[in-house]
């Protein structure tokens, strides 16, 4: 009965959970490191990285870009250099992964949910995983640059990669939210995009 049980239970799992997930399960089970032998990882990185997308709104104060780091064979966390421009911010919006945000330089306010929190260089957040959030940068003067730090490799495994289909469709480049199949919705603090 247990070998039936058990057999059982592999099947579900191969059924119920995408086999890039299994992949990932069995890596951690073996608790051995990955062999990189066929490509050689990028291990240590200056905090600069690979243009991934823009976004400029003027009229909502939006301007901000977002640079991939250069680590490879990365399979859960997803690093990226956050720059808001002084007086500007990112748009208000929610995702399946889970942000740790570093403060690199500056000082700004992040929104979690309806809270918002000042921040300045040295300091860390946390934005749980479909939480409604928004950065801006309260300097007139200099940028806010932010290490954010995700676990969009394991969020991806499972919804595949939805990035593409949310913020960076049209090129990332000030996104088509029309082709999202979003509207706005304004109030007079802040803006929204909602399905």
């Amino acid at each position: 009965m247990k070998k039936i049980m058990e057999r059982l239970i592999r099947s579900l799992e191969k059924y119920f959970i995408a086999n890039p997930l299994l992949k990932l399960i069995e890596v951690a089970r073996k608790r051995k490191p990955k062999d990189y032998s066929d490509t050689p990882p990028i291990l240590v990185s200056d905090p600069f990285g690979k243009p991934h997308y823009k976004n400029f709104n003027s009229k909502f104060k939006i301007d901000f870009s977002v640079d991939k780091l250069p680590f490879t064979n990365l399979e859960i966390l997803d690093p990226r250099i956050v720059t808001i421009a002084p007086n500007s911010k990112n748009e208000l919006h929610k995702h399946a992964h889970e942000s740790i945000f570093v403060i690199l330089s500056g000082n700004g306010k992040v929104r979690i949910g309806s809270t918002e929190y000042s921040v300045k260089k040295g300091q860390i957040a946390f934005v749980p995983r479909w939480q409604v959030h928004q950065t801006s940068n309260t300097s007139s003067e200099s940028p806010l640059v932010i290490l954010a730090i995700a676990d969009f490799g394991f969020t991806s495994t499972i919804l595949g990669d939805y990035d593409k289909r949310t913020r960076l469709a049209g090129n990332g480049d000030q996104a088509n939210q029309k082709q999202l199949g979003l509207s706005m919705v304004n109030s007079i603090e802040d803006t929204c995009w909602q399905k």
